[in-house]
C-alpha cells in the first residue's frame, strides 16, 4: 500500500485528473451495462411469454392467412408464418406436417415424443444447431373428439438479443472512454496552461528576477485566484526585501558613522594615555591640561552613547504613556532650563491664550524641546535671544483626514539653514557645515532624535527661515481627542 501511494504520488497532476475521470467513465459504464441486462432480460422473456399465451387463445397470427382454425386444413400449417414453427401432431403425438415443408435445416425443432408434450403449459424444445425454442399446443377437437394438436414453437431469442446489446454497448462503452479520456486531457491541458506559466515566474523568481510577476486573464478562476494571490505575496516579499535592504545600507551608514564619532575621542584619550605613560607629560600644568582633555572626551563619548542609546530605544517601538500635556507650561519649563544654562541668553516665551495641548508623553516631548532649544543655542552667537513660540495649528494647514494639531516654534535669529540642506539636517550624524563641528555641534544626533520623537507621535517637523534672519524649527502634534472621561486615551507606539 505505502509503495503504491509513492507511485501514485509521482504521478501528475494532468495523468491523475485523466486517469480518475476514465476510471469513472468505465464505472459507471459497467454499472449502466449490467443494470440493463437485469432488466432488460425479464422483460424480453415476459414479452416472449405473453406472445404464446395470446397465440394459445388466437393462433390465427402463426397460421396460414384465412385459416380457420376450427377446420384446419394441410394448407394452413405449410403456409404458415415462419415466424413461429408450426405443426400439426396426429392423436398419437406423431408428426404430420409443419411449415418446415420438408426443408429441415439444423435450426429446425425437433418435435418433442408425446410424452414430453406438456398440453397446459409451455414444452421446451430445441433445434439441432442448439436454438432453444418454446412451444404451446392447443389441441384440435372436431365432433367431441381430438383429432389432433397444433403446435406453435417461439425460438427464445432472448439470449441472442442480450449477445447483440453487450457487442454494442461495448463497443459504444470503448468509444465513450477514449472519447472522454481525449476530451479531459485537452480541458485539463488547456486549464494548466496558466499553472505552466506560474512555473515559469516562479523559476525566474528563485534564480534572482523579484520583479516578475504572473499575468491573470481569468481572475475568478481557481489558478486566476491563485496567480493573484501570489502576485500579492510577492509584492510584499519585494517590499520586504527592499526595506531590508534599506534598513541593512543604513545600519551599515550608521554603525560607520558611529565608529567614527567614537574613534576621534578614543585616540585622543589614548594618546594623551600614552603621553603620560611615556613621561613626556613632566610638568603639572600639561598634566592637568591633559587630564582635562581626557575629561572633555570621556563627556563628548558619553554624550554620544546616550544619543545612541536614545535612538535605539525610539527604534524598537516601545509603547509611550500618553496624555494630554499643556504646551504653554511646557515651553515655559523648557525656556527656565536654557537660561539656567545660559544666563547670558534671553529665552522667551510667547504662550496661546487658547491653552492648546499635544496628546503625547511628557518625557519625549520636553526631550524634543530641550533638544532643539539646545540646538539653536549651539549654532546661534552668544546672546543672541531664542523665541518659543506655541500656538494651536489653523484647521486651514490641518491635511485632510488627520486630527486636530498644536504647534510650538523654536525660533532663533543666528545665521538661518539653507534651503537645500533643510531636509538632510534631520539624517544621523548630518552636519551642515564646518561650524557645527564636533565641538560645537555635539553629536549631531539632536535633530535626528527629533524627528524620531514627532514621527513616533504622529506629527511632523521642519525648518523655515525666521523673518529678518534665522532658523524657525516648528513642530506640530495631535491634540488630545474632546475631554471625555468615560473615554480612555490611546496609548501609540514610540
Amino acid at each position: 500500500m505505502t509503495r503504491f501511494a509513492d507511485r501514485w504520488a509521482d504521478v501528475s497532476l494532468r495523468a491523475k485528473i485523466t486517469g480518475v475521470t476514465v476510471f469513472i467513465l468505465f464505472l459507471g459504464l459497467i454499472v449502466a451495462g449490467v443494470g440493463t441486462l437485469s432488466v432488460l432480460r425479464p422483460m424480453l422473456e415476459l414479452n416472449q411469454s405473453n406472445t404464446l399465451i395470446q397465440l394459445r387463445s388466437d393462433p390465427a397470427e402463426a397460421l396460414a392467412p384465412q385459416a380457420d382454425v376450427n377446420n384446419l386444413g394441410r394448407d394452413d400449417i405449410l403456409y404458415a408464418n415462419r415466424r413461429y414453427y408450426v405443426a400439426l401432431l396426429g392423436p398419437d403425438g406423431t408428426l404430420q406436417y409443419d411449415n418446415a415443408r420438408g426443408d429441415r435445416s439444423s435450426s429446425t425443432p425437433e418435435v418433442p415424443p408425446a410424452g414430453s408434450i406438456n398440453s397446459d403449459g409451455f414444452t421446451p424444445m430445441s433445434s439441432p444447431d442448439g436454438t432453444e425454442w418454446q412451444a404451446i399446443t392447443i389441441p384440435i377437437v372436431q365432433n367431441g373428439a381430438v383429432k389432433g394438436t397444433l403446435l406453435i414453437a417461439m425460438s427464445s431469442f432472448v439470449d441472442q438479443v442480450l449477445t447483440q446489446y453487450v457487442v454494442i454497448f461495448t463497443a459504444f462503452g470503448v468509444a465513450v472512454i477514449l472519447l472522454g479520456a481525449a476530451l479531459t486531457r485537452l480541458l485539463v491541458t488547456a486549464t494548466f496552461l496558466p499553472l505552466a506559466e506560474v512555473e515559469q515566474t516562479a523559476l525566474e523568481i528563485s534564480r534572482g528576477d523579484y520583479s516578475k510577476r504572473i499575468m491573470v486573464s481569468s481572475p475568478h478562476t481557481e489558478v486566476g485566484h491563485l496567480g493573484e494571490s501570489l502576485n500579492i505575496m510577492l509584492d510584499r516579499l519585494d517590499g520586504s526585501l527592499e526595506d531590508q535592504a534599506r534598513t541593512i545600507e543604513r545600519m551599515r551608514r550608521f554603525i560607520g558613522d558611529a565608529s567614527h564619532e567614537l574613534r576621534t575621542p578614543l585616540v585622543s584619550v589614548r594618546g594623551y594615555a600614552e603621553l603620560y605613560r611615556m613621561g613626556a607629560l613632566q610638568e603639572d600644568e600639561q598634566v592637568r591640561q591633559a587630564m582635562e582633555r581626557i575629561e572633555k572626551e570621556a563627556i563628548r563619548m558619553t554624550s554620544l552613547v546616550e544619543d545612541l542609546l536614545a535612538l535605539a530605544r525610539l527604534d524598537e517601538r516601545r509603547p509611550m504613556e500618553l496624555a494630554p500635556l499643556p504646551l504653554n507650561r511646557l515651553a515655559r519649563d523648557a525656556a527656565l532650563d536654557a537660561r539656567a544654562q545660559a544666563q547670558d541668553r534671553e529665552v522667551q516665551v510667547i504662550e496661546d491664550p487658547t491653552a492648546p495641548e499635544v496628546l503625547g508623553d511628557e518625557h519625549k516631548v520636553r526631550q524634543l524641546m530641550t533638544n532643539l532649544i539646545g540646538n539653536a543655542m549651539r549654532h546661534t552667537p552668544e546672546g543672541s535671544p531664542i523665541e518659543v513660540v506655541v500656538s494651536a495649528v489653523p484647521p486651514a494647514e490641518i491635511p485632510e483626514g488627520r486630527p486636530p494639531m498644536s504647534r510650538f516654534e523654536i525660533v532663533d535669529h543666528g545665521e538661518g539653514i539653507p534651503e537645500q540642506i533643510r531636509e538632510k539636517i534631520f539624517g544621523r550624524f548630518w552636519r551642515a557645515d564646518t561650524s557645527r563641528n564636533r565641538e560645537t555641534g555635539g553629536s549631531g544626533l539632536g535633530l535626528a532624535i527629533v524627528k524620531s520623537i514627532v514621527d513616533a507621535h504622529g506629527g511632523t517637523v521642519g525648518v523655515f527661515e525666521t523673518p529678518g534672519g534665522g532658523a524657525t524649527f516648528r513642530v506640530d502634534l495631535p491634540a488630545p481627542p474632546p475631554s471625555d472621561d468615560t473615554v480612555p486615551v490611546p496609548r501609540l507606539q514610540a
